[in-house]
């Protein structure tokens, strides 16, 4: 008896997972696409943060669904496709990682480049002002 009840157990459980594979979509969008849809997502949500209307410049997921020629619901349904495998989402997250990383790399560049050196010089006082002697 409970021979069979474990073997029943186990080939419910099996039967369950295999059900759980998510299908792939009609229009399957290209890995190296869809990083570069889940980078401009997440630029998009940094400004969000930042600035809660970038709407104001145009800038909505709508435009970046546009700019690559897919909707809201091909792009959902090939994201849970994607993360459906783990280690394969995990790597485009890592590409989109290493891409925000190299682009902050940049930026941080640019901003020592055209920031003026530390140099402390000592500020006339101002002539309203008292002075200590």
């Amino acid at each position: 008896m409970k021979k069979s009840l474990l073997f029943f157990s186990l080939l419910i459980l099996l039967i369950g997972c295999n059900d759980a594979m998510v299908k792939k979509p009609e229009k399957l969008i290209d890995k190296e696409e869809m990083v570069n849809i889940i980078y401009d997502v997440s630029i998009l949500e940094a400004m969000r943060a930042r600035n809660p209307s970038p709407a104001e410049h145009g800038i909505t997921r709508d435009y970046i669904y546009k700019k690559y020629h897919v909707d809201s619901l091909q792009f959902a349904q090939n994201n849970e496709y994607y993360a459906s495998d783990i280690q394969e989402y995990k790597k485009i997250y890592d590409k989109v990682n290493a891409r925000v990383e190299k682009e902050k790399n940049t930026a941080d560049s640019l901003a020592k480049k055209t920031t003026p050196s530390n140099k402390t010089t000592p500020a006339a006082p101002a002539s309203d002002s008292p002075q200590v002697k």
